[in-house]
């Protein structure tokens, strides 16, 4: 299953033009978002892109958020194309959201794919348009932070797991995609072992070939990317005269604490953390998160025969999203740093479940958005333009959609 099934040639070349006009729309009007951290991402890629390319391992915070020295929140993964970006001409502040957009559109179209792959072809190309509608796709249009470059790292790793139950050269996908994640958002390529684990394990695309192949893949990409990590310690060690990996680690685990339910103040801590994360996985992906829910509901007393008329790949395809889903919000509770942004992928995985189970729970809605989007040509393309135009225009008008 390819991207040309899902959309034409035609809607493929309309998508790339509505992503350069977009892009053209944020450097002529100096887009520039009021969310901290995109700006904080932008303004340092700005400044990256002054310096020579051997600096741009090393980003400084430069005064943003009155701070001063090497910034050792994160690896510089997120800086890298801006900057190079900004490094050709394009000015680098408004380049971060133009990666960001585009990371977010890789996203929407691999999770397309996937959805056809484990469904139909119809499915996934109606889920291209009805993840574009709900908050989390509102918050992070147009962004500049590391939530969409992580997605994608976790989406292109699926497809490399997948691809090398056939081809051991798919393998390079799977060590691109893990030294990705690493150099973006270090740590949290967690989440990411946690995806891969279940996707080989569930197999919802019924992928044909021997699961070893996967495992040893992601042996393979984890060597590499290890191997990448050392080269990157000694390269800014050159540069800055330190280790980056060590003051990384300080910095994300030395104030880490972790909740015990075991004590009053533990268990607290804990349901406050699982509370807080399920809200954000019910809210973020709404409506499609509400029509899991809704579904369930207007099946209760049946839910056993109902998941026993489910075809075999709509079975691997719930156990997947909703497995990986609650690990993830599992997995982040105990720890005593929390932000909403750390479920942004369990958010998608939710919403793509529930987008595809209102297809087949409401027939009539499902037959109305087919015949919509027989009617209006290049409907996922023109929505997704509409929606950026939006976004520019009153955008800012509008009061922020938020957890």
């Amino acid at each position: 299953m390819t991207i040309d099934r899902l959309l034409s040639r035609r809607e493929l070349l309309g998508w790339l033009a509505s992503l350069l006009l977009v892009s053209g729309l944020l450097v002529v009007t100096q887009f520039a978002s009021d969310d901290p951290d995109s700006a904080l991402y932008a303004a340092i890629s700005a400044r990256l892109a002054q310096t020579p390319p051997a600096r741009w391992i090393a980003p400084e915070w430069w005064g943003n958020w009155d701070s001063e020295g090497l910034f050792h929140e994160h690896p510089a993964g997120v800086f890298l194309l801006p900057t190079a970006l900004g490094a050709i001409g394009i000015p680098a502040a408004q380049a971060a959201y133009i990666v960001g957009i585009t990371a977010g559109l890789a996203c929407l179209l691999i999770i397309g794919t996937l959805v056809a792959r484990v469904t139909s072809v119809t499915d996934g190309r109606l889920v291209l348009i009805l993840l574009q509608f709900m908050p989390v796709a509102f918050i992070f249009r147009i962004r500049a932070n590391h939530e969409y470059p992580m997605l994608f790292a976790l989406v292109a790793l699926l497809v490399g797991l997948d691809a090398v139950r056939t081809s051991w050269r798919h393998s390079w996908i799977v060590a691109i995609a893990l030294t990705a994640a690493l150099l973006v958002k270090g740590v949290f390529l967690v989440i990411l072992l946690v995806g891969a684990g279940y996707w080989i394990l569930i197999n919802p695309t019924r992928q044909r070939g021997s699961s070893v192949r996967p495992i040893l893949a992601c042996v393979f990409g984890l060597v590499v990317m290890l191997g990448v990590a050392a080269a990157y310690d000694l390269q800014y060690e050159r540069v800055t005269g330190e280790r980056f990996w060590r003051a990384y680690w300080e910095r994300q685990l030395g104030p880490l604490t972790l909740a015990a339910p075991t004590t009053g103040t533990g268990g607290a801590t804990l349901a406050h953390h699982l509370l807080f994360y399920a809200a954000r996985v019910l809210w973020h992906p709404a409506p499609w998160s509400l029509a899991i829910l809704a579904t369930c509901w207007t099946r209760r007393g049946r839910v056993l025969s109902w998941w026993q008329s489910a075809t075999e790949p709509a079975r691997r395809g719930i156990l997947f999203a909703l497995a990986f889903a609650v690990t993830a919000v599992v997995a982040l509770s105990p720890a005593s740093r929390f932000a909403e942004r750390y479920v942004f992928s369990a958010n998608y995985a939710i919403a793509t479940l529930g987008a595809v189970v209102s297809l087949h729970a409401w027939p009539r809605w499902r037959a109305w958005l087919e015949r919509l989007d027989a009617r209006v040509p290049g409907l996922p393309v023109l929505t997704w333009l509409a929606l950026m135009l939006l976004r520019l225009t009153i955008g800012p008008l509008l009061p922020r959609i938020s957890g």
